[in-house]
């Protein structure tokens, strides 16, 4: 048994419901938390009305209920017994709180005893399965259902994880247009240097704010020819002077000599 499903939304309401109740019995899903939601409730009821506990459980689970009790209500005065006990016990012996799991209803010689017995107890609480033997049902009452899907369509969700940058420090409007300009200065014309260095002047007298509003325009504005200029120096390339045309004079003294070479072939 797991104390830690006592947190759950819909089970910590079916233990406070069954408090308030004085009462009742729960129906669950195997898995669903029915047992830790009964010996809540019951060490809970018990605790408020002053009264003694009796649990009636199967024999192999009475350490762990034990335990679970003492950790979730330790000021209960509470007694567990199997369905054989209880049913050797006189009429009219139990008084207070009594918490029964149905599934030890299976053996017919118990029935009428715990009938009896849930008849003296001051409190009943029942918990059970949708197979289990429905003798006690009629006393516990209110009867409240707790299934897997409902736990599972409402467990808590862990927290989104948020990461937050670190603040990034204001720049200095001087050392932000610097820093534009020198970005710039490899790929603009000189003419268009001499407009942003105008404009940079202009801008550093103004708001810091709307400075960097106005940089964002004026580099979005020229990002399209800092691009064509870039790509037109890459096309261009360096010019190789092996393959530099000769100009008029030199091509008609390369002419002369050749006429003169074959001139003075001849004989």
């Amino acid at each position: 048994m797991d104390s830690s499903v006592l947190r759950h939304p819909r089970i910590a309401e079916a233990v406070e419901t069954l408090v308030t109740a004085r009462g009742g019995g729960i129906t669950y899903d195997v898995g669903g938390g029915g047992r830790e939601t009964l010996l809540a409730a019951g060490a809970r009821l018990a605790a408020e009305t002053n009264t003694p506990l009796t649990i009636v459980e199967a024999r192999s689970l009475h350490s762990d209920v034990r335990a679970f009790v003492r950790e979730v209500q330790p000021e209960a005065r509470s007694a567990v017994i199997s369905a054989e006990e209880a049913a050797l016990q006189p009429d009219g012996s139990i008084n207070g709180v009594l918490a029964v799991h149905a599934d030890v209803l299976r053996d017919a010689d118990v029935r009428q005893p715990l009938l009896a017995m849930a008849h003296s107890a001051d409190h009943l609480l029942v918990a059970r399965h949708d197979y289990s033997d429905t003798t006690l049902d009629a006393l516990a009452t209110p009867g409240l259902v707790l299934r897997l899907s409902d736990l599972m369509l409402s467990a808590p969700r862990p927290a989104p994880i948020t990461l937050t940058p670190p603040p990034i420090p204001p720049m200095d409007t001087s050392v932000a247009l610097g820093l534009v300009r020198k970005a710039t200065r490899a790929v603009l014309p000189d003419e268009d240097l001499e407009v942003f260095d105008k404009m940079a002047e202009v801008l550093e007298r103004v708001d810091p704010a709307e400075v960097r509003q106005r940089i964002g325009e004026l580099r979005s504005k020229y990002e399209a020819t800092i691009e064509l200029a870039r790509q037109r120096r890459a096309a261009t390339g360096p010019t190789d002077p092996s393959r530099t045309p000769l100009d008029h004079g030199q091509e008609q003294a390369a002419a002369h000599q050749q006429h003169r070479s074959k001139g003075t072939g001849r004989t």
